[in-house]
């Protein structure tokens, strides 16, 4: 095993061996949390052109939405869910051991707003072109740990480990955008894949290999609805380029078997099995692991 997994393997299983940050309920958001909220659901973006934060923070607003807020000494998450079950789907325990892997001496704590509508990530029709609308699910501003916003359920807990990294200063300009999102999708996706995996090297080899089949096979369909499958035209940021870097860095796995099956999904995560949802806690049909 390289370094770097076992690097990255040996950090989750540290954190792993220490009991996860206690989460506490809070009813009321503070001013500046409204504020806030209220800002960026009523605000214009290209990367949620439905804007499906204005339908979910209105639901709010007329009650027809439930809102939690949960505090651990790493962060704040604020959930606006389509129904009361969807707080089940949530990954608790996992969510505050990423805050506190997240975090850094000195830094203030994180606040994350989470839009849980249910509108899952489905490649076009035919060979149309792969917009926000089909795969994006959140944002957040460079060196900005007070505003992650994630705004679609499925595939969130990928959605955190991205823009948390982004909140973290971790991008590098010089890149460009394209370069930079390619990179925080790859290392995002292989934190995933060792969370999983508790920091077990063998649990993640299977579940390397399995990410690895996934990312081929669907980039294969991304790669056809595409006008130049060699080119950076979107969404080669969010899907070819990490596959790109996963073969730099040497941890790509490619299996002679298929394993996988991706259909029309556009997750960007291979979906969890029934055993990892229950070791993490969510409901089977959770699509928020």
């Amino acid at each position: 095993m390289s370094i770097l997994l076992s690097s990255l393997l040996d950090v989750i299983k540290k954190d792993f061996a220490l009991k996860p940050p206690i989460w506490s309920s809070d009813r009321h958001l503070t001013p500046t949390e409204e504020g806030y909220l209220r800002k960026e659901c009523t605000t214009e973006s290209e990367f949620d052109p439905y804007n499906r934060r204005r339908a979910m923070y209105h639901n709010m607003l007329n009650g027809a939405a439930t809102v939690l807020k949960k505090v651990c000494p790493y962060g704040t998450v604020i959930v606006i869910l389509e129904h009361l079950a969807q707080q089940d789907d949530i990954p608790w325990d996992l969510w505050a051991r990423i805050l506190r892997i997240y975090t850094e001496d000195g830094h203030p704590p994180f606040t994350v707003y989470v839009l849980a509508n249910t509108h899952l990530r489905t490649f076009p029709p035919g060979r149309q072109p792969i917009t926000a609308t089909n795969i994006n699910g959140g944002y957040t501003y460079s060196c900005n740990r007070q505003a992650i916003i994630i705004y679609r359920a499925e595939d969130a807990t990928r959605v955190l480990l991205h823009e948390l990294m982004h909140s973290c200063c971790l991008d590098n300009p010089a890149l460009g955008v394209d370069r930079v999102e390619a990179a925080t999708e790859a290392w995002a996706e292989l934190i995933y894949v060792g969370l999983l995996s508790q920091g077990k090297g063998r649990e993640f080899s299977t579940l390397l290999h399995m990410q690895s089949d996934w990312m081929i096979k669907q980039n294969a369909i991304v790669k056809k609805h595409m006008k130049d499958p060699d080119s950076m035209e979107f969404p080669w940021r969010y899907t070819i380029g990490k596959e790109e870097l996963w073969r730099k860095w040497n941890i790509l796995r490619e299996s002679p078997m298929a394993r996988v099956v991706v259909g029309n999904s556009l997750r960007l995560t291979c979906p969890p099995s029934a055993a990892l949802k229950a070791r993490f806690h969510v409901e089977q049909d959770s699509t928020m692991l």
